[in-house]
């Protein structure tokens, strides 16, 4: 099967394209012949990402708030004839040690990683048929529970236990788990509070957690292929992808 075009013609709509994963999927997406909406808060961003890709449709909007992931999927539906694709891949995390628990620190966080994705997996189900799927970016540091970011990989694990529910309430309809190691660049760092990047750094390196990063536009090519694969295989529910960087 020829690598272009895998998904001509299937209509996309990525939450939270504004930079980073989002936007680098959002582009291969469009490469691959694909029918692109994009959502985030940030609507200037939003733009300049539809000017770069050269097609596809800007709606800016919070899918923590029940009434904007409702907007924002009728718009991409009503753009684009309807939706077959919903990427949840908007990501919120803080470093903070866990004894320090800030009870708005993860609210936000659990409002973007958890919250937001449900809404918009919700959302989206409204206008895609039964051969469509939600896909959802989850984390390896479920499993590598690394110092300082529990917030972070406890709504990640809590966004896991969400998708296994949308499977048994939903046994229809596919839901994809994206499992992602390192990547680069993205904004992410940034969010995270750089006070404390380079404790949790050498925490990481203490753990022997691996530190080796994937390219974002190579990742964002990659998930769009699998994802056009899948599509093409209605019959075959492929549940999860794990994506991580090769150690030297």
């Amino acid at each position: 099967m020829p690598l272009e075009g895998l998904l001509s013609g299937r209509r996309v709509l990525v939450v939270g394209a504004s930079s980073g994963l989002g936007a680098a999927f959002a582009k291969a997406a469009v490469s691959q012949e694909a029918i692109v909406t994009v959502s985030a808060r940030r609507s200037d961003r939003l733009q300049d990402l539809v000017e770069e890709m050269g097609s596809g449709f800007a709606v800016a909007g919070d899918a923590t708030l029940p009434e904007d992931a409702k907007r924002v999927a009728q718009s991409a539906a009503d753009a684009m004839g309807g939706i077959d694709l919903m990427f949840y891949v908007a990501g919120y995390g803080v470093l903070q040690p866990i004894g320090e628990t800030n009870p708005d620190v993860w609210t936000d966080v659990y409002r973007v990683n958890v919250l937001g994705a449900n809404l918009a997996a919700s959302a989206a189900l409204d206008h895609m048929d039964r051969d469509g799927i939600c896909a959802f970016m989850s984390s390896r540091t479920v499993g590598d529970a690394n110092a300082l970011f529990g917030s972070y990989s406890a709504s990640k694990a809590a966004l896991d236990q969400c998708i296994r529910t949308w499977r048994v309430e939903h046994p229809d309809r596919r839901f994809i788990r994206v499992v992602m190691g390192n990547s680069q660049p993205t904004e992410f760092a940034n969010q995270m509070g750089l006070d404390l990047l380079g404790d949790a750094l050498e925490a990481w390196q203490q753990q022997a957690i691996p530190s080796a990063m994937t390219d974002a536009d190579d990742v964002g090519l990659l998930l769009a292929q699998s994802f056009g694969v899948a599509l093409d295989h209605p019959d075959i529910d492929s549940s999860e992808l794990k994506l991580d960087a090769r150690e030297a």
